[in-house]
C-alpha cells in the first residue's frame, strides 16, 4: 500500500521496573531499588550499574536482568539488551515481558520473522498481555498488512480498554488509509481517557488543517499548547494558520514560542523570517535567519536566504558575503552561485559575476533558466568591451 509508513506508529518496549522485584538478597534488592531511582530520573547508565551489581549478588534475580536489558536498549546497546533478555528466558522460560521485548528488539533490527515468532510466543504465554498485541500490530503495519495490524491493536484494547498506544496506532493508521472520521473519533476517545493530552490535540489539528478547516485546527492546536506550553510543533502550526489569516501579531507570538520551546526547531525560524519578510520587516527577518544559522551552520540554504534578504534591500556587499558562506558550506549549490552572480553584477564585479553565472550553468547544464543566464553573461561581456 503506497503511502503507509510505519515510522509514525508506536511499537512498545515494556516499562522498566514494573514487575515486582525478586528473588534477590536484601543487598541486591537495595541495588535494584537504587537502579529504579536513577531510571525514573533519566540517568540510565547509573541505573544499569546498580542492576549489574544486583545480578552479580543474586544471579537469579529475574527482574534485575530484565530491567538491565531495558537499560542497555536505551543506551543503544542492543547486543547487551538481547543477551540480558535471553538470560531472563533462561531463568524463566515463560517470561512474557522478555519474549515481547526480544520481539520488539528483533523488529527494530528488521528481523521481522524472528520478531513475529517471539511475540507470538508471548501471546501464547499470556493472552492478556496487551503490549504483545501492540508490537505484533506494528510488525503487520511494517509488512503493509494493514487489516491485520488493525485487528491486533483492537485485540490489545479487548484486554486493556484504555491502552493509549494501541489507540494512537489505530488513529494514525486510519488516517493513513484515508479514514479520517475514524481517526478523529479515535483521537477523541483518547482525550476522554486522558483529558488534556497535548499530542492528541496536535494530531487533531493536523487532520483539520489537512481538511482545510482552519477554525477547528486552530482550536485543536490552541488546546495542545495550553496543555503543553513548550510544544514547539503545535506553536509553529498554530502560527502558520494565524499567518494565513493575516493575524500577524498572533502568528509572530507563536513562532517565537515555538523557538523558545525548542531553539533547534528550524521550521519556526524560517517561517518567522518569512512572516517578517512579508510584512516588510527585513532586518528582523535577517536577524531570525542569523539565529537559525547559529543552529544550522552547515545548511547552505540559510546563508543563501540571508544573502537574498540583504540583496532585496540593495545591500549587495553583505549579500555577497553570505552567498559565499553558502557556497563555502556546499560548493555545488547552484542557487547561491546564481544569486552571487546577481549581486556581483550589481556591484560592477563583472568578471566575478561572469564566472559565477558560468559556474551555475556548469552545475545545472539542463536548466531552462540557462538561456536567460547566457544572455546575462553576453550582456556583461559586452559591457566590459564597451568600457
Amino acid at each position: 500500500m503506497r503511502g503507509l509508513k510505519t515510522a509514525f506508529l508506536v511499537s512498545c518496549l515494556g516499562l522498566v521496573g514494573t514487575v515486582l522485584a525478586g528473588p534477590g538478597s536484601a543487598e541486591a534488592e537495595k541495588n535494584y531499588q537504587e537502579g529504579l531511582y536513577y531510571m525514573r530520573r533519566g540517568r540510565v547508565a547509573l541505573a544499569a550499574k546498580e542492576w549489574e551489581e544486583a545480578v552479580r549478588m543474586s544471579p537469579e534475580y529475574v527482574d534485575a536482568w530484565y530491567d538491565l536489558g531495558g537499560a542497555y536498549f536505551l543506551l543503544d546497546r542492543p547486543d547487551l539488551a538481547e543477551k540480558y533478555w535471553d538470560k531472563v528466558l533462561e531463568l524463566e522460560p515463560k517470561n512474557v515481558k522478555a519474549m515481547d521485548s526480544l520481539g520488539f528488539l528483533y523488529s527494530q533490527k528488521g528481523l521481522l520473522d524472528e520478531a513475529q515468532t517471539m511475540i507470538q510466543k508471548a501471546i501464547q504465554s499470556d493472552p492478556k498481555y496487551a503490549n504483545a498485541y501492540i508490537n505484533m500490530g506494528f510488525i503487520m503495519a511494517t509488512l503493509e498488512r494493514t487489516s491485520e495490524a488493525i485487528e491486533y491493536w483492537k485485540k490489545a484494547l479487548t484486554v486493556d480498554a484504555e491502552n493509549l498506544k494501541a489507540r494512537e496506532n489505530l488513529a494514525r493508521i486510519y488516517l493513513a488509509i484515508g479514514k479520517e472520521e475514524l481517526a478523529i473519533a479515535t483521537w477523541e476517545e483518547i482525550l476522554k481517557i486522558q483529558p488534556g493530552y497535548a499530542f492528541a490535540y496536535y494530531n487533531l489539528g493536523l487532520i483539520y488543517g489537512g481538511r482545510k478547516e482552519p477554525g477547528k485546527a486552530i482550536e485543536a492546536y490552541s488546546k495542545a499548547v495550553e496543555a503543553e506550553p513548550k510544544f514547539s510543533a503545535a506553536h509553529n502550526n498554530l502560527a502558520y494558520l494565524y499567518a494565513s489569516q493575516k493575524k500577524v501579531e498572533e502568528s509572530e507570538k507563536h513562532y517565537l514560542k515555538a523557538i523558545e520551546g525548542n531553539p533547534k526547531y528550524l521550521n519556526a525560524y524560517s517561517n518567522l523570517a518569512a512572516l517578517y519578510q512579508q510584512t516588510q520587516r527585513i532586518d528582523k527577518a535577517i536577524s531570525v535567519l542569523k539565529s537559525m544559522a547559529a543552529q544550522a551552520e552547515m545548511d547552505p540554504v540559510v546563508w543563501n536566504n540571508i544573502g537574498w534578504l540583504y540583496a532585496s534591500t540593495g545591500r549587495h556587499r553583505e549579500a555577497v558575503e553570505h552567498y559565499r558562506k553558502s557556497i563555502g558550506v556546499a560548493k555545488d549549490y547552484p542557487n547561491a552561485w546564481y544569486n552571487l552572480a546577481e549581486s556581483q553584477a550589481k556591484l560592477s564585479m563583472t568578471d566575478d559575476a561572469i564566472a559565477s553565472y558560468e559556474k551555475c550553468i556548469e552545475l545545472v547544464p539542463n536548466s531552462p533558466q540557462n538561456e536567460v543566464t547566457l544572455k546575462k553573461i553576453k550582456d556583461l561581456v559586452a559591457s566590459r568591451k564597451g568600457k
